[in-house]
């Protein structure tokens, strides 16, 4: 599948739900590709002229026409719009075309019915009827619906579906990273997702420590199904959490993911975090700028009023620098005293896998790394080369070991 058809596909179905704005971002995006997309311009000029912008509207579905003059129901939205705009006499010459064409449906019928209606007399403000936008394979002709409620994605951002059907907010902009990459991969391009979503259980209870935009929090929280499990998701940056916050209530997960605007770090108080003004896929430069807020360690987490009660966690997810992660861990004596929670921390390729190794041994844990082919955890020994899809690593205890293996999620 192209990445034109990709998205045109996801805008169809946004628009098919009523989320115009969502829509109407994702046509753009398709005609940026490729200007001349008839069904794109169609579909684009539809929701154009449903919120009045009836010359924009009409221009795109013109050029639709252009590329595909044997759509019928483009030939019917045309003819509507311009009745729309008050102006029969341009809509009959349309009508008579495509007439001229083969144009010939009940649809076809009621237009040129309205249209002797309205060159007879002056026409009554009428409601604006909603053209249903054709589908991906084929375009039937066009009919009259009630009009779509307003969209559910706000200005600043776009709703996309990750391939477990979990609704993401993502920021409302093509050249914003996490956009760019649910946008042309459909799902967050990081293989461990998949095996986060198999390790939860439904009871669990998971913390995700600089969440994010809530890829892994959202996967996971939905992961555990009708159970009484509970994520823990710290995210500290203000535009992430009120994002997270919004997919959460999409999601109807708002029970289930108990959602602070804090860091995880090696000490309490406050912290200077560094923070992509504009994260863009072929940005070369640095645009960072650092940003002031509240953090605690994993021990002082674990005493927080926000820890659910007699729980352990199963699965704790770091999403901080590897350089970090040593100080994170002696921070938290008293945490990994009292709990063994499987270790999920984010890496780069020239890591050094060494200090890694030598950090988690203090806690009594061992490295793991997931083998993409079997979507389960294998030994990580410090003379490997990480690959460049690498993004993330394990560690666990022995007894946690030993509970994956017997799930076979362990090798």
């Amino acid at each position: 599948m192209t990445d034109s058809q990709r998205l045109l596909e996801q805008a169809i179905e946004h628009q098919r739900g009523g989320r115009a704005e969502a829509a109407e971002w994702l046509y753009r995006a398709v005609l940026a590709l490729d200007v001349d997309h008839a069904e794109a311009n169609h579909n684009l000029g539809i929701i154009e002229i449903e919120r009045g912008d009836l010359d924009a509207g009409l221009d795109h579905v013109r050029h639709a026409l252009d590329q595909a003059p044997e759509i019928g129901g483009y030939w019917l939205t045309l003819v509507e719009g311009l009745l729309l705009a008050g102006r029969a006499a341009e809509a009959a010459e349309v009508m008579e075309r495509a007439r001229g064409l083969g144009l010939d449906s009940p649809e076809a019928d009621a237009l040129a019915q309205r249209i002797t209606e309205a060159m007879a007399a002056t026409p009554t403000p009428t409601p604006t009827p909603t053209p249903t936008p054709a589908s991906a394979s084929a375009a039937a002709p066009l009919s009259s619906a009630p009009t779509m409620p307003a969209s559910s994605a706000g200005n600043d951002s776009l709703l996309l579906t990750m391939d477990d059907g979990v609704r993401i907010h993502v920021p409302n902009d093509i050249d914003a990273l996490p956009t760019y990459l649910l946008l042309e991969c459909e799902d967050w391009p990081e293989p461990e997702l998949a095996l986060a979503r198999r390790l939860v259980e439904p009871d669990d209870l998971v913390l995700d420590l600089g969440a994010g935009l809530g890829a892994y929090t959202l996967a996971m929280a939905h992961a555990m199904g009708q159970g009484n499990g509970r994520v823990l998701a710290l995210e500290p940056v203000t535009e992430a959490a009120g994002l997270l916050a919004r997919s959460l209530a999409e999601n109807a997960l708002e029970t289930r993911v108990v959602l602070q605007q804090r860091a995880i770090g090696d000490g309490a108080g406050e912290v200077g975090i560094r923070v992509r003004r504009a994260a863009r896929p072929h940005d070369l430069g640095d645009s960072f700028e650092t940003r002031t807020v509240g953090a605690l360690t994993l021990d002082e987490l674990l005493a927080d009023a926000a820890w659910p009660a007699g729980a352990s966690p199963s699965l704790v997810r770091l999403d901080l620098a590897a350089e970090h992660l040593p100080a994170v861990l002696r921070a938290g004596g008293r945490f990994f005293a009292a709990h063994d929670p499987l270790l999920m921390f984010r890496v780069a390729p020239d890591c050094d896998l060494g200090a890694l190794r030598q950090a988690v041994e203090t806690l009594g844990y061992a490295l793991y790394r997931q083998v993409d082919a079997l979507s389960a955890l294998a030994p990580c020994g410090t003379a490997e080369t990480l690959d460049a899809r690498r993004r993330n690593l394990f560690a666990c205890a022995p007894a946690r070991a030993e509970r994956l293996r017997a799930r076979g999620l362990m090798v």
